[in-house]
């Protein structure tokens, strides 16, 4: 009897579990979720999105996903802002209902309409998403003393409710705020290749990790001023479009026919696609016209832009004359005027010591510095290489392997860095070659004192 009773209350508890799951706990969960989804204003997935119209008083705006993301269809045929899109969508699908101020039976009069600004919305809003399209909202006027914006939808049920006004805000979007606005559309980082023509004309290219010019001079090209360089570009928005559908003579009053005076063409990807720009003449208000080659339209951008593009070709030249790696190297020979000053020979314990003209311990931090300047001196002008009779040569040698032959040559009071291999010559100041015009002494390690205490014993 008591094991049946037992078996009795063990059921009836269970019961009671069940009930508490479902009901309460199970139950609990999805009727909050129910209660949220009936204050959203659309109950839909963002990524489902096929469609968006917007209706403002200054005319229709319409977005469609392909299979490249997101276009504008009208006022005019152009990529879309992808991000401001998706975040668009996010601030419909975030946005809730406060409160209901007119219901469904009377919402249908015209008088309501009309007294909440309803009749004539300042927004609508449409979704198409693959299950079809979904009510539209209609935007009114905002509340007299609170900020709220009152808010109808289509479809059975037709009261009306409000939002917070600072939703709508987020809401009410031109075609400006939802278009791409890119001046170029492309990563820095995807940039193989670039080449400006009509300002004084120069060609970089990618070469590895390394860029390096090509024209108007064969010279490696300083990573960081190119990285800038494109970096500009890639994060430059249009200021505003002033022509969607320009002919030729109108081209050539923004300055941007065929020959304009500034282009740059950039090859992107493994494909090499080009994407090219054409900036044009001023607009007088500290902007420039330009456009896209891929795109009709005629837009403005900001002078920042246009100085950026303009950069002379030294701006993007290496200063650094050598690339070094002054750990390879465990020989120096330094000459003055064709003479042998010395030669220094670095062990394994990274120790210098002289050779020539004698075998001689050195102050090998003084060595190590000579290397250290050397990797580090940078160029204040650049010229053509003159070769000649130097009146300093340093060559440097890893392994008996001559890796650099550097020259120095004082011409007219100025100090020109040359070296193998290379067509350029790079003046540097004055001072700096101070540190590379090392005297036998200056490196030479002075003997110890002699003990004298036993003589005076």
């Amino acid at each position: 009897m008591k094991f049946k009773t037992n078996l009795v209350i063990g059921a009836v508890f269970a019961l009671l579990l069940a009930f508490v799951y479902f009901h309460e706990i199970k139950g609990g969960e999805e009727r909050r979720q129910e209660a949220e989804r009936s204050k959203q204003l659309l109950d839909f997935k963002e990524s489902e999105v096929k469609r968006l119209v917007l209706v403002r008083p200054d005319g229709e705006i319409e977005i469609e996903r392909g299979g490249t993301g997101w276009r504008l269809l009208i006022p005019v045929d152009d990529g879309a802002d992808g991000e401001a899109v998706e975040r668009y969508l996010r601030n419909i699908a975030e946005s809730e209902r406060e409160k209901v101020v007119v219901d469904s039976a009377d919402a249908e009069s015209g008088e309501a309409a009309q007294r909440y600004g309803l009749d004539n919305p300042r927004l609508k809003v449409l979704l198409e998403t693959e299950s079809g399209l979904l009510d539209t909202l209609f935007f009114g006027a905002d509340a007299p003393t609170d900020r709220f914006t009152y808010v109808q939808k289509s479809g059975a049920n037709r009261e009306i409710f409000v939002v917070r006004a600072w939703r709508y805000d987020n809401l009410d979007k031109g075609v400006f705020d939802l278009r791409d606005r890119r001046v170029l559309a492309l990563s820095k980082g995807d940039v193989e290749a670039a080449q400006r023509s009509g300002y004084a004309p120069l060609a970089l290219r990618k070469e590895g990790a390394q860029w390096a010019l090509q024209a108007p001079v064969s010279a490696r090209a300083a990573n960081d001023a190119v990285d800038g360089l494109l970096g500009k570009v890639e994060s430059s928005e249009v200021e505003s479009f002033v022509d969607e559908a320009p002919d030729a003579e109108a081209l050539a009053d923004y300055g941007l026919s065929d020959g304009a005076s500034l282009q740059w063409s950039l090859l992107v990807g493994p494909d090499r696609a080009e994407k090219r720009l054409s900036i044009g003449r001023a607009d007088g208000e500290g902007r420039y016209f330009a456009r896209d080659a891929s795109r009709p339209q005629v837009f403005l951008v900001d002078s920042t832009l246009v100085q950026k593009l303009l950069i002379e070709v030294d701006g993007l030249r290496d200063k650094r004359p050598l690339q070094l790696d002054r750990d390879a190297i465990n020989r120096i020979e330094l000459q003055r005027n064709g003479q042998p000053v010395f030669a220094a020979e670095r062990d394994t314990s990274g120790t210098w010591r002289l050779g020539e003209p004698a075998s001689e311990e050195t102050k090998s931090w003084k060595l190590n510095a000579l290397l250290t300047d050397l990797q580090n001196v940078e160029a204040v002008d650049f010229a053509v290489a003159q070769g000649g009779d130097p009146h300093l040569s340093v060559r440097l040698l890893a392994d008996g392997t001559p890796v650099h032959v550097v020259r120095f040559y004082l011409r007219d009071g100025e100090v020109f860095l040359e070296q193998d291999g290379d067509d350029n010559a790079y003046r540097i100041d004055g001072d700096a070659f101070a540190d590379f015009d090392l005297d036998l002494d200056d490196v030479r390690q002075a003997p110890a004192p002699a003990d004298t205490t036993g003589a005076d014993r």
